[in-house]
């Protein structure tokens, strides 16, 4: 697995795109516990797979020498690797991609601890809460009765609620309610979103997902309570009485939220028809799509599939995923990658960025253009075979192979249990402005 600031703005993309689709086809049915299923499964797909490091070689090498649609596919997800490339400009203070990742991920920072101070605050709110109100067992949940004006809401199995607000049997009825919370162990489908509300605080998506989610709590709970026997009409007008939208933290199950209009529409909504079903297969065109564009695409380009319409650094060999050379094995993919300074490969686009210099000759002669340098990191972690596999201008091509040949040890790659020699082919892009 690995990280960068790219991969969180690819997992907001694939999270509006299946939330979207959820908007159009799914979120008007009543089947609860699927849209339910949809939407927590949905949510962890998207922003696990951008972070994944999956060989796809194959799937792309089979669709890229037949159909022309998926030809010009490639050809856009070989443009989108362009932005891995490193790029040194003629004169500083020019924006780079590594100078805007870097400011992008301070404010990304930022918002994550920001984010951070409100949940915890919000946590130990409802601990304080329970701490000073003695619960009352109540079979394995706990009734905390509590003065405050507060919505009644649950976490696990503490139900926290304001008895001087509710006759006795809408106590009852509140308590159903929120039993079923509990029993369906929605808590926990609300700390989950509520962590990754934390890591993608940017992305308006995830707060609808929060809501939907949210939502879909609530009709549940609803529906259970009418089935287990409670008035539906007298069920209906306590839910018109709740007037109030108020929350106390977002990991709460809250009685009265997504309040009387959606919730009353759904209880007396006829079942969606069985066939509405087949709705939620359509979504895995999205999860295909997704994978085979975003799956791996922080690891700068290796010579097992970079191509570039000016030259193509892969050969028959490389489609093996292995060659022999001075009676070495050479890989291209392995089981463990080889790390640079203990961190995926794009930290070593970092290390490339800082240390090199556009070559004052090169500026003056009006050289610039992309060398693609290739390296071996052997079976100790020290990089070697240094060389330009196409080059741009001798003074580039130099201060290339003088700044990949600095590099310190990496942690070897592993394949089958043994450290191998892995082969890597990227570009450095010198730009003149």
């Amino acid at each position: 697995m690995s990280f960068d600031i790219l991969n969180i703005f690819e997992s907001a993309i694939t999270l509006a795109l299946f939330y979207l689709f959820y908007k159009i086809f799914l979120r008007n049915e009543t089947f609860f516990k699927m849209n339910r299923l949809y939407l927590l499964s949905s949510l962890l797909f998207a922003v696990t797979i951008p972070f994944l490091n999956i060989n796809l070689g194959g799937f792309s090498n089979y669709f890229s020498s037949g159909d022309h649609i998926f030809q010009e596919i490639l050809g856009i997800k070989g443009a989108y690797y362009e932005i891995n490339e490193v790029i040194v400009y003629a004169y500083s203070g020019k924006l780079t991609w590594t100078t805007i990742f870097k400011y992008l991920s301070a404010i990304y920072i930022v918002g994550v601890i920001i984010s951070t101070m409100f949940f915890v605050f919000g946590l130990g709110k409802i601990i304080i809460m329970i701490w000073q109100n003695k619960p009352k067992r109540y079979g394995k949940y706990r009734i905390v009765e509590t003065p405050n004006a507060v919505v009644p809401f649950s976490l696990f199995k503490w139900i926290i609620i304001n008895p001087g607000k509710y006759s006795s049997n809408d106590m009852e009825q509140i308590i159903a309610h929120e039993r079923m919370h509990a029993f369906q162990l929605h808590s926990l489908d609300l700390i989950l979103i509520e962590v990754l509300v934390i890591l993608f605080w940017f992305n308006p998506f995830i707060y609808w997902y929060r809501k939907s989610i949210r939502e879909i709590h609530e009709y549940l709970a609803d529906q259970a309570v009418v089935e287990n026997g409670h008035d539906h009409i007298d069920y209906q007008k306590l839910l018109l009485s709740q007037v109030t939208d108020n929350r106390f933290i977002g990991l709460t199950s809250s009685f009265s939220y997504s309040l009387s209009k959606n919730r009353l529409k759904m209880l007396s909504m006829i079942k969606s028809k069985n066939t509405s079903k087949i709705k939620i297969a359509l979504a895995i065109p999205f999860a295909i799509v997704a994978m085979f564009f975003f799956v791996n695409s922080v690891d700068f380009a290796k010579a097992n599939g970079k191509i570039t319409n000016e030259v193509t650094i892969r050969s028959q060999d490389t489609l093996n995923n292995i060659v022999k050379e001075n009676d070495e094995l050479v890989y291209f993919n392995v089981e463990i990658m080889p790390k640079f300074l203990g961190k995926e490969s794009g930290a070593f686009r970092t290390f490339i960025q800082k240390n090199l210099k556009y070559p004052e000759v090169a500026q003056k002669n009006g050289a610039s253009g992309r060398v693609f340098v290739q390296f071996d990191v052997n079976k100790e972690g020290d990089v070697k075979n240094v060389k330009v596999v196409r080059g741009a201008d001798p003074d580039l091509d130099k201060e290339a192979l003088r700044v990949v040949n600095s590099s310190p040890k990496w942690e070897p790659g592993i394949n089958e249990g043994e450290p191998v020699i892995v082969r890597y082919t990227f570009p450095i892009a010198f730009s003149l402005k």
